[in-house]
């Protein structure tokens, strides 16, 4: 019970800082806006289809939660480093997984909701709405990114403690999973050995189940796409399991994360 209040605490304290951050209303609504009304404005003075229109609609609200998601955990450490809070964090009972387990949650949240704004923007600004959604797949597939991008926010935080280039090298990592998991476009586009590489990231076979559960063409293998994403999700987990068990050894060996 202690393990889970102390989850909860987190959750709530990181959903009042967001709420009163300037920046945060830039990651999670601002910019996802902006690659909404330029994603939208290409498409549809192209002639596009209304299968292509799709990745209008959804693309920025999926850049959103992406980098809300990504970042939060990492930055929240960054946070308690220039704060001088880190050690001390490292120095409760508490593990240091279950706080970001909460601030990770509280991540998500914001960024689900940031897909409400984008969809109201390409009905309301550009006509645009989903082709033919399929409900349960669409929830089901959304579920299954969920839990993709919970697990990737969970493995590289630790990497923030322990180095403090951590941040500036994972930032263009950021930018690769636009592009290599099909947020804004299909990666048929992407050369073959980018889809290879995008294989193995677990967001690229759940944004493909969420962008088929709104058409109605072409062969559609959910069941394939889903443990395919759960499997790897799963796979990242085992790594942030060694990555924490390093960073509990160096926070008790040299007693210097905060320096590092």
């Amino acid at each position: 019970m202690s393990l889970i209040r102390a989850g909860w605490r987190a959750f709530v304290i990181t959903i009042r800082m967001r709420v009163i951050s300037t920046w945060s209303y830039l990651s999670w609504l601002v910019f996802p806006m902006l690659f909404t009304i330029v994603g939208l404005y290409v498409l549809s003075s192209g002639g596009a289809s209304s299968s292509r229109l799709v990745y209008g609609v959804l693309g920025g609200g999926l850049i959103g939660y992406w980098s809300v998601a990504y970042l939060d955990a990492g930055n929240s450490i960054q946070d308690e480093r220039w704060s001088g809070t880190l050690e001390q964090i490292f120095a409760t009972p508490t593990p240091i997984w279950v706080i970001l387990f909460g601030k990770v949650c509280a991540g998500l949240v914001f960024g689900l909701v940031s897909f409400l704004p984008n969809a109201a923007l390409a009905y309301f600004g550009f006509h645009a709405v989903l082709p033919a959604l399929d409900p349960w797949k669409f929830v089901i597939s959304l579920g299954v990114l969920t839990l993709s991008f919970f697990c990737i926010a969970l493995t590289l935080a630790p990497l923030f403690a322990l180095w403090r280039w951590a941040f500036s090298m994972l930032n263009g990592f950021e930018l690769g999973v636009y592009i290599l998991c099909g947020f804004m476009f299909p990666i048929a586009a992407l050369a073959s050995w980018a889809q290879g590489v995008a294989g193995v990231l677990a967001p690229t076979w759940a944004v493909r189940a969420l962008y088929a559960s709104t058409v109605m063409q072409g062969p559609h293998d959910f069941t394939l796409w889903w443990l395919a994403a759960i499997g790897l999700s799963v796979v990242y987990l085992a790594g942030a399991y060694f990555l924490y068990g390093l960073v509990e050894r160096e926070a008790r060996v040299s007693g210097e994360l905060a320096l590092a």
